[in-house]
């Protein structure tokens, strides 16, 4: 797509995403995601008069009473309809968020979180239209901050930042934009993509759960497409879970096949309710999830039991289950996965029967799929006998 374009990768409104998830994560957070960080009654009254150059150089050197000044006066009054910045307001919170990635570090954990939230409302004002020109001015002190709180050593910090992030995949000013401004804010998304991607691989469950959320949110498979890893994360059954709330209407990447094998085959009891819940919500039948998760069985005898289940069935197509059993890590299964498959005969059939006789790695399989071969095609088909002139041709 053109450049001028590129900001359609990151407007995650279009779709509608994940009706299941609602953009939650499937766990309530334990940290404290956007407390303002506490100041004594003395210093608060103080700097309630003060005016926004002063708290934007104290939050510049690290002051937690100025953040939090800062923070109640971020807060909207309940019900308030939002009001847009001016040019002024814009350029005072840019230079305040600028102050928060010079002091990020000074701060103590709950005002690194405040400074994130502080950040996220100010990107809320300006979706207010008409957002001022200056709005732009923002992103680059904020990526600072987001990609910092990201990184966090406190894990709060991190749930806050990706909870926040989560919200901008989707955002635009309040006003038309010029194609330089597009492409600069598709840019500065993208720039945070990575930062998100890193904490899938996160020590504590609770920020990969909301790493894979924040990611379920974006539109576009190729950059929500790294948090279906997680789905065999073998450290947390609430991650996985999550993948599973997060990708459930999406099934160019979250395949069936991917939701069955944990129906019957997880550690955690609660697993197979939810991925139930998720293929009903595909329009699966009780029948056809039971089905499937015997293919994706752990024992063979259960894998193959199907096949004979798969017969005479008319009301499903056989053949895409039954090609899927051809596939199987176990011998006996795809033996008789040739069997049933020869009787229904089609174009993909015989592609997967060739395929089957030429290059499986067990002679019994490749001898039984060569049966169902045309004539031309089984001396191509079957390896060539010991001490056959093929095995050691001549030289001219």
């Amino acid at each position: 797509m053109p450049a001028r374009r590129r900001i359609g990768l990151w407007v995650a409104g279009v779709m509608g995403v994940v009706a299941v998830a609602g953009g939650t994560a499937y766990v309530v957070s334990k940290g404290r995601p956007g407390r303002a960080p506490r100041a004594t009654a003395a210093a608060t009254a103080a700097l309630e008069q003060a005016t926004m150059p002063v708290l934007v150089r104290l939050v510049g050197e690290g002051s937690t009473p100025a953040l939090a000044e800062l923070a109640r006066r971020t807060v909207a009054e309940p019900d308030a309809k939002p009001t847009a910045l001016s040019e002024a307001e814009a350029a005072q919170y840019t230079d305040a968020i600028t102050g928060f990635r010079t002091g990020f570090l000074a701060y103590n954990a709950a005002g690194r979180e405040a400074a994130v939230s502080i950040a996220g409302r100010v990107f809320q004002r300006l979706t207010v239209e008409p957002a001022p020109k200056n709005w732009a001015g923002v992103l680059r002190p904020a990526h600072d901050v987001y990609a910092a709180a990201l990184n966090d050593s406190d894990l709060a910090v991190r749930l806050v930042a990706l909870t926040e992030t989560a919200k901008l995949w989707s955002w635009l000013p309040g006003r038309p934009l010029s194609h330089g401004e597009e492409d600069a804010l598709a840019d500065w998304k993208q720039g945070l993509h990575g930062s998100v991607v890193r904490r899938l691989a996160d020590r504590e469950p609770e920020a990969r759960v909301y790493a894979v959320t924040c990611l379920g949110s974006l539109p576009f498979d190729s950059l929500a497409a790294p948090a279906i890893a997680c789905l065999d994360d073998p450290r947390s059954p609430t991650v996985r879970k999550q993948v599973l709330v997060s990708f459930a209407r999406r099934p160019a990447l979250l395949t069936e096949d991917a939701v069955l094998r944990h129906v019957s085959d997880d550690e955690d009891p609660t697993m197979p309710e939810v991925a139930n819940i998720v293929l009903k919500i595909r329009g699966l039948s009780d029948e056809q999830i039971s089905l499937g998760s015997k293919i994706f069985h752990k024992k063979p005898e259960v894998r193959a039991s199907v096949i004979g289940l798969l017969k005479n069935r008319t009301d499903i197509d056989p053949v895409v289950w039954l090609l899927q059993l051809s596939r199987d890590a176990d011998e006996s299964v795809r033996l008789g996965a040739i069997d049933a498959l020869a009787v229904r005969m089609t174009p993909e059939v015989g592609q997967r029967l060739a395929e089957m006789a030429t290059t499986d790695h067990a002679p019994a399989v490749r001898k039984s799929a060569s049966r169902f071969l045309p004539e031309s095609e089984k001396t191509a088909a079957l390896p060539p006998l010991p001490g056959a002139p093929s095995l050691n041709p001549k030289a001219n």
